[in-house]
């Protein structure tokens, strides 16, 4: 008898343990609900700021890590995002009420986009920036056809809550793909998760993991200090590319 009392003492505290471990949702915090207010969030916002992170991972022992501010007032429209990539390269798009900008040191060469033809200046600028220009400028410019991880996300389901930067986050793990817009055909099929503040609804991290051979790691892991409705100075978002550097 007493072993059985025991067998169902432990049982009650192993669910009460995980009962403590689960996050207890409400009604309105379902995961689409979760991710859907973070992205009115972001399309709400006057002003935008943060530095950022990004972690790319080949191998166990072989990654990169790029650095990236970005700046954003939508109204008049400024914007300006400044990617460091390893090795002493460099991207920066930049926004004005007229036109968005783009300079790479490694050409050393300045394009402009004018309106309304503009939104390649972040459209196709993925690669170069290591994925920083295709997350949160397509939040923020959330009525505009800019494409990215968000732009597909799917089947998101809650996996936890985890402290990212010190804040208490929602861990949404789904599927993100891009799609070829000539043909509609989907490629790149990959998880991606999303840690997302439970107070500010800002994002403090996310995750693209891609299935890789045996022996090696396809992995961009993102992390955000971001700041809501700054006050910015006029002279952050002012670029001037240098004559060499």
């Amino acid at each position: 008898m007493r072993s059985r009392a025991l067998k169902v003492l432990l049982a009650a505290a192993v669910c009460a343990a995980a009962m403590i471990d689960a996050p207890v949702l409400r009604a309105d915090e379902s995961p689409d609900a979760i991710v859907q207010h973070m992205r009115s969030v972001y399309g709400a916002l006057n002003s935008y700021s943060d530095r950022g992170k990004i972690l790319k991972e080949y191998t166990v022992d072989v990654k990169d890590e790029h650095t990236f501010t970005t700046y954003f007032n939508r109204a008049p429209r400024h914007f300006l995002l400044d990617f460091r990539k390893a090795g002493d390269d460099r991207f920066v798009i930049w926004g004005d009420p007229d036109a968005f900008h783009t300079w790479w040191k490694t050409t050393a060469q300045q394009s402009d986009y004018p309106n309304p033809n503009n939104i390649d200046a972040i459209n196709l600028n993925d690669v170069t920036t290591s994925g920083a220009a295709n997350k949160i400028p397509t939040l923020l410019y959330s009525k505009a056809p800019l494409v990215g991880p968000f732009t597909h996300f799917s089947d998101p389901s809650l996996d936890g809550m985890e402290d990212v930067g010190g804040q208490k986050c929602y861990r949404i793990v789904g599927h993100t793909n891009d799609v070829y817009g000539a043909t509609g055909k989907e490629v790149n099929f990959r998880k991606l998760t999303l840690w997302i503040d439970s107070k500010t609804y800002l994002l403090r991290q996310v995750r693209e993991e891609t299935k890789a051979p045996p022996g090696s790691i396809d992995r961009t892991t993102t992390t955000y200090e971001p700041q809501a409705n700054p006050a910015i100075p006029d002279g952050n978002f002012k670029f001037t590319p240098p004559e060499s550097e």
